[in-house]
């Protein structure tokens, strides 16, 4: 994938002159770098922006290095997680790539494609695999697929600076799933945070070092698999206090914690979807950058920062 356009790349792509790309970098609308020599350079996504911002299709994604498709970015959602669902069955990693960038090159967010086609497709997926007929073991390539590819769409992302906020998550112990937390990455970076996945089955005090260690704004608990009601509710009752003292925002979410669970714990927000945490994180005052923080990075710790 080109990481760095040409005005030419970026007008073959739209359909448009490149005399109208260079007007766009010379107004200011699209930023650019520019090369020892004096020529103008584009970032992917500030051109995915700007041609969301327009209302203007992305004719020839090939000229961009991202996969061709058909129609013009004109696939419904539920289209799409149809074709993202088989994709998955049969194990057609190329075939998910093509149809989780066509939906990023029309300027869906990583918030509308996990609510509306990641998340419905791996409900299907459960569901055949409860009734038999899928095999456990595609349930799992279907994920190791959309994780890797998940990983590699990343990089149409803004680059991280040491400027935003952060924000850390993890899963606890015996939860092993992946996926959400990789999409609620995914969603902080497109928002402007930075974002680690500490990784799934951690116990709780790890976590609170964790936050010790890293200092984040926000810390969130994906809650996907459930062995005891009463470890999660402990487990909760523990970070929320530690964030609280932290100046951290604690959010959680997950499929498993439905109305009875979440009635007996802590967080500071919830977030049922992908779609909530967006909103959260547009709610959020800008950080306020302050000295280097334990890892030796600085770290942005504002003193308003929502405690629950």
């Amino acid at each position: 994938m080109t990481a760095l356009l040409t005005p030419k790349q970026l007008a073959l792509a739209a359909g448009v002159s490149e005399s109208t790309v260079k007007r766009w970098c010379d107004r200011g609308l699209l930023p650019v770098a520019r090369t020892p020599g004096g020529h103008r350079r584009i970032q992917l996504h500030e051109a995915l922006r700007v041609l969301k911002e327009l209302n203007l299709p992305l004719r020839h994604p090939e000229a961009l290095g991202l996969p061709a498709f058909s129609g013009q970015g004109q696939r419904v959602l539920e289209k799409a997680k149809d074709e993202l669902l088989q994709a998955l069955k049969n194990a057609q990693a190329d075939r998910c790539r093509i149809i989780l960038h066509e939906l990023r090159c029309v300027g869906l967010s990583f918030a509308e494609i996990g609510d509306h086609v990641i998340a419905p497709a791996f409900e299907q997926i459960g569901q055949e695999w409860q009734c038999g007929k899928l095999q456990i073991y595609q349930e799992r390539v279907a994920c190791c697929i959309l994780s890797e590819v998940l990983a590699e769409i990343v990089s149409t992302l803004p680059e991280e600076t040491m400027h935003q906020p952060l924000a850390i998550g993890a899963t606890l112990s015996q939860d092993h799933y992946v996926l959400a937390s990789q999409l609620v990455q995914l969603v902080s970076r497109e928002k402007g945070w930075r974002a680690r996945f500490l990784g799934p089955n951690l116990p709780a005090p790890t976590l609170r070092q964790a936050i010790a260690d890293w200092h984040p704004r926000l810390f969130w608990l994906s809650i996907s698999h459930i062995t005891s009601q009463q470890e999660v509710i402990d487990a909760c009752q523990n970070l929320f206090d530690y964030c609280r003292q932290s100046d951290c925002l604690f959010v959680i979410g997950g499929r498993s914690i439905d109305a009875s669970l979440r009635h007996q714990l802590r967080y500071s927000a919830y977030c049922p979807d992908l779609t909530h945490l967006a909103m959260l994180l547009d709610t959020l005052p800008p950080p306020v950058q302050t000295t280097e923080g334990v890892t030796g990075r600085s770290t942005e710790r504002p003193s308003d920062a929502p405690s629950g």
